[in-house]
């Protein structure tokens, strides 16, 4: 779900992107001078108006507080290693993105951040339970949930309906539909690779079969009868996709939908956001569905990102009060608009009628986080599952298993995995 950066603060121009906010009423106002930058480091949305959201926040409240911002995006899977460098030199940006479990991994050198949280829930409530999952450290909120990205099953309805089939509600949906898209030149196709997008499909169908990687003190549960049905779906599956599954990135379905070719995918919305900004030919057969569901239902999975602030910051305070300005009305107004559905509220207050909603494709977002689940499901969040997650555990199983290894060893090769990052047998 994750490209290139677009040079996108290049082009804007910096400082030439300010937007109302609305009136700033948070506590705790905090002086800068015209030689103070706030610097913040983000991932490098898919969906390009994400950017442009946090920009525009930014320097509206660097014009209201005699300052300048500075907002560097940078592609996801570079993050972790941007942010360790920053830590070991004891210097770089003053907040931070960090995704799902990467606070558990980097606590010793985040600000606790519970007296922005608490100003926020006074005014707006509580975070769902997935952005906690995500922020809140060992009795510590060390990052302020921003937004959600979830994912949906992504069809193109002309496809379906040349078939004879209807959207798929499960799993087994899917395989029958697979056979006969496949047979039509029109494949279905969802990643088996070392990506992201694969992390985001695996898990829940896991989930969907009752299998997981671990229960809530870490013992690894992944050898079980439900895993071992996960995998042989994954093998009739694969035979009805190309074998370029296997070699995908993140741009890899985004690719294999756009292209015209595909009939099914699992993604975030930029695929049919972008068939819609393009006016592609195809962009009105582009549909959205709910995720597959399973023998033992239907289960969703979440990226929360959240802002960290580092302790070795030089701008700790205004960081802070940038935090507090990123939660007025008007400031989510503004990246929930421009986010479009691919960006999603982690507050209940705010997803009661998103802008997006009015779009019946992206209708099926609203309340999303409220059942989504982080990767360590069903057991706590813990940098071990952010470990498994970066290193492509359980597609890496899915791999090795379509491509002709048995159960058994598919799931002994992941477990020595797991092992070797810290889980007990």
């Amino acid at each position: 779900m994750k490209i290139t950066r677009r040079g996108f603060l290049k082009a804007a121009g910096g400082t030439g992107l300010a937007v109302a906010t609305g009136t700033l009423r948070w506590p705790h106002r905090v002086a800068a001078g015209p030689s103070t930058t706030l610097r913040l480091l983000g991932h490098s949305a898919f969906n390009e108006d994400s950017d442009k959201a946090i920009a525009k926040i930014g320097n509206d409240f660097a014009a209201q507080h005699n300052s300048t911002f500075a907002g560097d995006f940078i592609d996801q899977p570079e993050v972790a290693a941007k942010l360790t460098a920053e830590e070991q030199a004891k210097s770089g940006h003053d907040i931070v993105d960090l995704q799902d479990n990467l606070p558990t991994i980097h606590k010793d050198y985040l600000v606790p951040l519970d007296d922005v949280v608490g100003d926020i829930a006074k005014q707006f409530g509580n975070f769902y339970q997935v952005a906690k999952d995500s922020g809140y450290v060992d009795g510590h909120w060390l990052t302020l949930p921003w937004i959600g990205n979830g994912t949906l099953g992504v069809y193109r309805a002309d496809y379906f309906a040349q078939v004879g089939e209807r959207p798929p509600a499960t799993w087994d949906d899917l395989l029958r539909a697979a056979g006969k898209l496949k047979k039509a030149g029109h494949p279905v196709g969802l990643p088996i690779s070392q990506c992201e997008d694969a992390n985001s499909i695996f898990y829940p169908l896991l989930w969907s079969f009752g299998a997981s990687v671990a229960d809530a003190k870490d013992k690894l549960t992944l050898d079980s009868p439900q895993t071992r049905a996960a995998l042989g779906y994954g093998r009739k599956l694969f035979a009805q996709m190309d074998a370029t599954v296997l070699s995908w990135d993140d741009s890899g379905n985004n690719k294999h939908m756009l292209s015209g070719r595909g009939s099914y995918t699992i993604n975030a919305p930029s695929i049919y956001l972008r068939a819609q900004r393009e006016k592609m030919p195809f962009a009105p057969s582009v549909r959205h569905t709910l995720a597959p569901s399973g023998p033992k239902g239907r289960f969703f999975y979440a990226d929360i990102h959240g802002w960290g602030v580092f302790k070795f910051g030089q701008n700790i305070d205004l960081a802070k009060q940038f935090l507090r300005s990123m939660f007025t009305e008007a400031s989510q107004k503004t990246a929930l608009t421009l986010g479009s559905g691919y960006d999603m509220p982690v507050l209940p207050h705010f997803d009661q009628n998103p802008p997006y909603a009015k779009d019946s494709n992206l209708r099926l977002l609203v309340g999303f986080m409220r059942s989504a689940h982080l990767v360590a499901y069903p057991a706590p969040p813990s940098a071990l599952a952010e470990k498994a997650y970066q290193t492509y555990v359980i597609p890496n199983m899915f791999a090795k298993a379509v491509q002709g290894a048995s159960d058994g060893d598919a799931i002994a090769s992941a477990t020595t995995a797991l092992v070797d990052i810290g889980y007990t047998r």
